[in-house]
């Protein structure tokens, strides 16, 4: 079966329009609803998603995955370490760029929602992997606690860097890319100490 990409764009955009113009909570949000505010029957809309955690899911899954191809492309690609270095803050502009405008609504729902919060543990378990691999080729030398450490502080750091992007505009979010990548850039050049 054919997924229509347009229509299920509409259903996310208007689920998450639905969410912001009311002060409802994502567990009140009515599919009964949101299919008559869509013009579409309720059944067509139970083909997309079933519930409102599936949208979300949907969001976070979509973003995850678009950003895990890219390290992936990217581990594959990279040689040298100044391609490991291009490819951390090439990242993070590819972070930047994914984010959907109602991310702020897509990383409220990923500290609660079960499915939600299992995705961004095994996301954040693929991020810590991917990101020690990149520390390690790109700064090598490293004593293993360094290692470890810097990883975490750099896992930590992005999960920052989301719950602030998340919250502000595109401008906004392209202008702290910058300061993150040069913060990261300095604390990953020591070799023993941070």
């Amino acid at each position: 079966m054919k997924v229509d990409v347009k229509k299920k764009v509409r259903i996310i955009h208007k689920a998450m329009e639905s969410i912001r113009k009311s002060d409802n909570t994502l567990h009140t949000i009515s599919f009964q609803r949101l299919a008559q505010e869509l013009n579409m029957p309720f059944e067509e809309l139970t083909d997309f998603f079933v519930n409102i955690e599936e949208v979300f899911l949907n969001e976070q899954r979509r973003v995850n995955l678009k950003l895990e191809n890219f390290i992936e492309r990217g581990l594959n690609k990279a040689k040298t370490p100044n391609e490991f270095k291009q490819l951390l803050e090439d990242l993070t502009a590819e972070f930047i760029d994914r984010l959907p405008d109602h991310a702020d609504l897509v990383l409220s729902a990923s500290f609660y929602l079960p499915k939600c919060l299992e995705e961004r543990r095994r996301a954040k378990k693929y991020y810590r992997n991917a990101f020690r691999k990149i520390i390690n080729k790109g700064w090598p030398g490293k004593i293993n606690t360094v290692l470890e450490r810097q990883t975490d502080l750099l896992l930590l750091s992005s999960y920052g860097l989301y719950e602030y992007c998340a919250k502000v505009g595109k401008r906004e979010r392209k202008i702290i890319q910058k300061d993150f990548v040069n913060m990261i850039n300095l604390h990953l050049q020591d070799r023993l100490f941070f």
